[in-house]
């Protein structure tokens, strides 16, 4: 009986020993692999991180919608959330060839903003033509839209402050604390401009008004505005909207000639409060194009920051030139005071010096005189044989009394 007990204690210890083993061959193997992330673990680059999760900086984002940012904002509210479908906008270009018909936009299945883009060929083609440009507009919205505002007015503050930006009568320039909208000046019809980024927000010192605006900024002709521009751009506030044409502004004015009625359906539906966005465009890889991009936005700032060195000194030469020729004015005041009163000086003996002349030539009344008050023998021959021969007769003989 004692054997049998003193094996079980025996057995129970061993287990014991084994159990405390197992724990202590444990930890260190759990402090290894809660110390193993603590030192791998560091901040994740744009580069390293997925696609869906790279975003733009600011230069890039500016060299992105440089061409667009001075669009009007009905316009630019359709053709951002648009760049999100991609593969409708090819369809769009593919069945429409170039050409706006309505009803058959009406028919399709593309989605609001899509449908809306595809009444302006122009528009379209340039989103097709530049897919991944197109893809990135819509990647950086999805990803940074407050982002995405900062840039266009950033990018619409530039333009003003060049002198290209200004209102016409194709557009109102609006500007609201620190906002820059812009809308159609005319009822009924929109304006696409057209412009060289490069040139457009390039500080050309001083404006001139419209006359420096027209020459960086054109316009073709005036396109149709219908019910399908059912969004407008609230910049730091909702962002891009439905305002299913209840507004004021261009909304309120463009009201009276766009008919919500028809199709109301395809454009005008409270479905459309909340802005359709093709989240899954972030996946798409364009990492050559961001390559690209990142290499024209430092070469585009480089370009603003040397136009504004060079407009700085040219304005400070000015400021130079202006100083330098007023302090030689300054200069020569004294010299020119001086040179006056020496030719005063100078003036005044010349004028004694004709006194002192006139003074030394012969008295010419005195003369007269003096030849006058001559004995006749003194007198010339000639007066004196006049002289006689006037005597003689006056005395030659004595008159006859009758």
């Amino acid at each position: 009986m004692r054997a049998i007990v003193f094996k079980i204690q025996a057995i129970s210890l061993v287990g014991l020993l084994l159990l405390a083993g197992c724990k202590k061959s444990e930890a260190p193997a759990n402090q290894t692999a809660a110390a193993t992330p603590a030192q791998t673990s560091a901040a994740p680059t744009d580069q390293t991180l997925p696609v869906s999760a790279q975003t733009f900086t600011e230069a890039e984002l500016d060299e992105l919608f440089a061409p667009i940012a001075l669009y009007p904002d009905p316009l630019l509210a359709q053709m951002i959330p648009a760049a999100t479908f991609s593969d409708q906008l090819e369809d769009a270009q593919k069945t429409l060839g170039g050409k706006s018909d309505d009803s058959s936009i009406a028919s399709q299945n593309w989605e609001v903003s899509v449908k809306s883009v595809a009444h302006y060929p122009s528009v379209l083609k340039m989103m097709t033509d530049k897919p991944d440009w197109t893809t990135a507009i819509g990647q950086a919205y999805v990803n940074q839209p407050q982002d995405v505002a900062k840039s266009i007015q950033r990018l619409r503050a530039q333009a003003k402050t060049a002198g290209s930006l200004v209102s016409s009568k194709q557009q109102q320039v609006i500007t609201q604390g620190e906002v820059i909208n812009i809308e159609p000046a005319q009822p009924e019809v929109i304006y696409v401009p057209q412009y060289d980024p490069e040139v457009v927000y390039a500080d050309n010192g001083p404006s001139t008004g419209e006359v420096v605006a027209a020459a960086a900024i054109s316009f073709g002709v005036g396109l149709a505005i219908g019910a399908w521009l059912n969004n407008d751009y609230d910049y730091y506030g909702r962002g891009i909207y439905y305002h299913g044409w209840n507004g004021p502004g261009w909304i309120g004015v463009n009201r009276n000639y766009v008919n919500v009625n028809v199709n109301r359906n395809v454009y005008i539906n409270n479905n459309f409060n909340n802005i359709n966005l093709n989240r899954n465009v972030v996946n798409r890889n364009i990492n050559n194009y961001r390559t690209d991009l990142n290499r024209n936005a430092t070469v585009r700032q480089n370009n603003i920051a040397r136009n504004n060195l060079n407009r700085t000194n040219i304005d400070r030469n000015k400021v130079e030139r202006s100083d330098l020729a007023r302090e030689g004015n300054r200069s020569e005041l004294p010299n020119r005071r001086a040179g006056t009163g020496n030719n005063r000086v100078a003036d005044r003996e010349r004028t004694q010096n004709r006194v002192k002349t006139g003074n030394n030539l012969p008295n010419r009344s005195s003369a007269n005189r003096q030849s006058a008050s001559r004995s006749p023998s003194q007198r010339p021959a000639s007066a004196r044989s006049g002289a006689s021969r006037s005597g003689g007769n006056r005395s030659g003989g004595t008159r006859r009394r009758h």
